[in-house]
């Protein structure tokens, strides 16, 4: 009787591990698929077809953008698109009285007006409000931690008024504990450094 190679018998185990390694790496694929956000998955799909996909983070920076620049509004909301998504940085002292968290009478409309382009994406993506202060300590009853979150609070309102469910939305108060990074204060005053820090964020991930 003629006995069969071993090597033969066993041959079935390399096409056996090659699936498993397989497998492997499409559930990795999965994991890594699954835990990217919205920004960054935009960019990998433009760099791959070429063409920005419908109603992107990109196409709504330059609709805002452009509504900035016809109001001359550069002063009182500048965005910017990395991969924690789009953020619309509103300036606090201009937005709000010093120590207040009322948004002022005289930028309300504008505001609304801001925010209300953001009203047709709100089933596509989340929102984050995050409040800002400078480190300069505050004095009396608040703090700038509760500032910081009052103010956000006032935005996140506005932003369940022109549309946007309020399950879309979560509030950040992070008073001075997040400073703008240094090449963004290139070249301000001290004055102008502390104003920057002074913001309200309305992120769209």
């Amino acid at each position: 009787m003629q006995r069969r190679a071993r090597g033969h018998e066993e041959s079935w185990l390399l096409s056996y591990a090659d699936l498993i390694t397989n497998l492997l790496l499409f559930f990795v694929v999965l994991l890594s698929a699954a835990n990217m956000n919205k920004a960054r998955m935009q960019q990998i799909a433009k760099s791959i077809s070429g063409a920005e996909s419908p109603q992107s983070l990109e196409s709504i920076q330059r609709e805002i953008d452009q509504k900035i620049a016809e109001r001359h509004l550069q002063d009182l909301v500048r965005t910017s698109l990395g991969l924690e998504g789009l953020q619309l940085s509103l300036n606090s002292g201009l937005v709000f009285d010093s120590g207040k968290s009322v948004i002022r009478p005289e930028t309300e409309v504008t505001v609304t007006s801001m925010l209300q382009v953001l009203s047709p994406y709100s089933s596509k993506y989340q929102f984050a409000v995050e409040g800002h202060t400078d480190s300069i300590p505050m004095f009396g009853p608040t703090t700038n931690w509760e500032l910081s979150s009052s103010r956000a609070i006032a935005v996140r309102q506005r932003l369940e008024e022109v549309g946007i469910s309020r399950d879309r939305i979560r509030v950040e108060g992070y008073a001075d504990t997040k400073p703008l990074p240094e090449e963004e204060l290139k070249g301000l005053s001290p004055e102008e450094r502390l104003a920057r820090h002074r913001r309200v964020v309305v992120r769209i991930y």
